[in-house]
């Protein structure tokens, strides 16, 4: 029974630590080369920490759009196969109204220097949502916005934005323009959204200026930047428009092409190249990751431990078998047989275990890898067989040890057993002559002392 246990034990072990090990080996190498990354030329985050949102002079550190189009130009012989090998969006601060109020940052400042309190997005399509600076959202009231409408009202605001301001799908709420607020744009609420993202620094409640406050965005379709003219001929301070590109690929080996192109043509100091959906597969990896550098461990344990408890219960097994084995060669079974059946009765046991731990750690692999890898799916693969050879061998190996403990044993010991036996009636034989020695002497001791009824004593009775 031990046996059994322990051997199920060992291949469910093995199985599912080599099922976590293929599924981070896949996750690292096909899977991540089938991601399509979305490049973005961004600050870095000494460089963030420098741009002053109430100083109208940090539009001069946006990049434009011929920066972006020299990229665009690299971005395209790169992946010449697609159709829109680009995506963007642009923002503008934008002023709350008497009816429409932001969240209020840690150090606010007038919207004469800010440009306002409410950040104005304008979405190109999903993949902007997708590379979306102040991270990827999810609508959990109403509708997303549809790219290809030309409706330049409907509009995504925050749960929260729209807790504060009382609003629901369907309402309407204004916003003022960024040079002084007298102008007002209108817009409707068509969708609620939440972000999924966690929030970058001081991009949430500890935003120092509300307009930095990712809760205060506003987002909208293409349309409702051209349609409103906020995109001025020739702007300046805050109605500069933040434009962010988004560069497409297949694979991340264009992706990094692309890095090092864009390294060569010098992009401008205190900027990086990034991809924020690259980057949010990688850190999806970090729970399989932890689990992987855990099993890797436990499947070197489970082959040790498992192989030194069974090979010590194999043992343990066969100690007390000589008078079994003796006997059987007395009666002229041959070596090749006893071990034959010594291997057979090691074996038979732990075969059911084997299949069983395997069995149950193949369908255990996904279940289980998804709850203790934070969802990420690890199902058995045909490595994991692998697994089970190696459990095979080792059971193999114990059968042949009980095997050889049958086949090498000494036919020279075949009579100790009745030697000893004979030894031992011998000397009971002798002590049992002692005795009888004894009790002759005793008679004959008897036979030599006077009869009292001797011829003297009838004399004196007849004096």
């Amino acid at each position: 029974m031990m046996l059994l246990l322990v051997c199920v034990l060992m291949t469910f072990g093995a199985v599912f630590t080599t099922a976590v090990a293929a599924a981070s080996d896949k996750a690292h190498s096909d899977d991540y080369q089938a991601q399509a990354p979305i490049a973005v030329v961004r600050p870095t985050t000494q460089m963030k920490a420098k741009l002053k949102g109430d100083d109208p002079a940090t539009v001069k550190k946006y990049l434009g759009l011929e920066q972006y189009n020299t990229y665009a130009t690299s971005a395209q012989q790169i992946a010449a196969q697609q159709q829109s090998p680009f995506t963007i969006s642009a923002s503008l601060p934008m002023r709350q109204t008497d009816t429409t109020k932001a969240i209020a940052g840690k150090h606010d400042e007038s919207a004469d220097k800010t440009g306002g309190e409410i950040l104005l997005q304008s979405l190109y399509d999903d993949s902007s949502v997708e590379i979306n600076a102040m991270g990827k959202f999810k609508i959990v009231e109403g509708k997303a916005l549809d790219y290809e409408s030309k409706d330049s009202e409907n509009a995504l605001v925050s749960k929260v934005f729209a807790k504060q301001n009382k609003l629901r799908v369907g309402d309407t709420f204004k916003l003022g323009s960024t040079t002084d607020g007298k102008t007002t744009y209108e817009f409707k609420v068509r969708g609620i959204y939440t972000y999924t993202d966690p929030v970058p620094e001081g991009n949430g409640d500890d935003a120092r200026l509300a307009k930095d406050n990712r809760n205060n965005a506003v987002y909208t379709g293409p349309a409702a930047f051209s349609d409103n003219n906020l995109l001025v001929e020739n702007p300046e301070g805050w109605t500069t428009p933040h434009f962010d590109v988004g560069f497409k690929f297949e694979n991340a080996d264009q992706y990094q092409s692309f890095v090092k192109t864009v390294k060569d043509l010098k992009m401008p100091k205190g900027y990086e190249v990034s991809s924020p959906n690259l980057d949010r597969y990688n850190a999806s990896l970090k729970p399989l990751d932890k689990l992987n550098a855990t099993t890797n461990k436990l499947r070197i344990a489970s082959y040790i431990g498992g192989g030194v408890i069974l090979l010590m219960l194999t043992v343990l097994a066969l100690m007390h078998r000589d008078d079994e084995i003796r006997m059987d060669m007395i009666i002229g079974v041959t070596r090749g047989r006893i071990g034959w059946q010594f291997f057979l009765e090691t074996l038979i046991p732990i075969i059911p275990g084997l299949i069983v731990g395997a069995v149950t750690g193949a369908l255990c692999a996904k279940p289980l890898g998804g709850a203790l890898a934070d969802g990420f799916a690890t199902p058995a693969v045909s490595g994991c067989w692998m697994a089970m050879w190696h459990c095979i061998e080792i059971v193999v190996a114990l059968a042949l040890i009980a095997f050889l403990r049958a086949a090498l044993s000494s036919s020279s010991r075949i009579f100790d057993a009745r030697t000893d036996a004979g030894s031992e009636t011998e000397a009971d034989n002798g002590s049992g002559s002692g005795a009888t020695s004894k009790d002759d002497d005793e008679q004959q001791n008897h036979d030599d002392r006077p009869n009292s009824d001797t011829p003297e004593d009838d004399t004196e009775a007849q004096a």
